[in-house]
């Protein structure tokens, strides 16, 4: 917390109306952080911590990104705002104008105002093509998908700015998120999907084969992760970009997990060709092994643990 009569240190979370930005204002506000969050959206998603500032905004508009960098001179910005992968597909320059132009321009008002730091979250969406079972940090990246050819690009943005003028930019390449608010139309939601439709209905169907076993995490091992790593010195980073990784249950053990909680639940598989290759083809486990080392990342939610949290936090909601 800071101390009597200092100013709290601003944190511009842009994507602000986003599950992600909301749920990272609480410890954010606890460590004595004032959020500003920016996003299009009317409002946000879930509830934020007391004290945060939601604003109306447009990173991709110059003149909204230089009110508030005027107005509330962040220290740090953490960067959400993106269009998501079906999204970019059906519109490819609406999405090079927001994940990429969007993010250079960020990155252009963040090195003016000096700021601290500049967080990214990338996506396993940022590889592509025959991939190893085991995925370095340093595995070459060449992304399937617009989504993920606008996420390689800001990584290497990124890296760009942090090694030629200075800026300290982190990031974190993710696997799928597991969340109550997870994006429903895309193919990546079905972990998502499968708690919150058998909550509702007591039923679901998985499009994914039996056997399939992406790369997964929940959402609250998301949010300690980009604590942690907003919070490591910066002279323990030995690089920008890291790799996390969480869990990689098969679909028919991830089942299992939600039948523990809705014993009484129809749950089957019709596999949809199309959508099961598009799974079967990201990354299956993320070796982690730098982030352990430099910045003391864990993951707490096993399948298990993942699935009773979430099975509470549907009941309560």
């Amino acid at each position: 917390m800071e101390k009597e009569g200092e100013m709290q240190p601003v944190y511009l979370i842009t994507g602000g109306a986003g599950n992600l930005a909301c749920q990272l204002t609480f410890p954010l506000a606890a460590r004595g952080i004032r959020c500003v969050l920016l996003d299009v959206a009317a409002e946000p998603v879930a509830p934020v911590a007391e004290g945060c500032q939601y604003v109306r905004g447009d990173v991709t508009n110059a003149e909204d990104m230089k009110t508030v960098f005027r107005d509330y001179e962040p220290r740090v910005v953490v960067h959400f705002a993106s269009l998501l992968s079906a999204a970019s597909e059906a519109d490819r320059p609406a999405a090079w104008e927001l994940n990429a132009n969007g993010a250079f321009a960020l990155l252009e008002m963040a090195l003016a105002h000096r700021v601290d730091r500049f967080f990214f979250p990338s996506s396993l969406a940022a590889y592509g093509g025959a991939l190893p079972d085991l995925i370095s940090d340093h595995q070459v990246q060449w992304p399937d998908g617009m989504y993920g050819v606008t996420k390689t690009t800001v990584e290497r943005l990124g890296v760009y700015y942090a090694r030629r003028h200075g800026l300290d930019f982190r990031g974190l390449r993710l696997p799928i998120v597991v969340s109550r608010y997870a994006h429903l139309g895309a193919a990546s939601s079905y972990a998502s999907r499968a708690f919150m439709e058998t909550a509702q209905s007591g039923k679901f169907v998985f499009q994914v084969r039996p056997e399939s076993r992406p790369a997964l995490i929940y959402t609250r091992d998301v949010i300690d992760a980009v604590v942690l790593l907003l919070e490591a010195p910066a002279a323990k980073l030995r690089q920008c970009v890291y790799n996390i990784q969480a869990l990689s249950p098969t679909a028919e053990e991830l089942a299992a997990a939600i039948r523990t909680h809705y014993p009484d639940a129809s749950l089957t598989f019709q596999t949809d060709e199309r959508i099961a290759d598009l799974i079967d083809s990201w990354p299956r486990r993320f070796d982690d092994s730098a982030a352990r080392k430099d910045w003391n990342w864990k993951s707490t939610y096993d399948l298990a643990a993942m699935a009773a949290d979430f099975a509470t936090t549907l009941a309560t909601a």
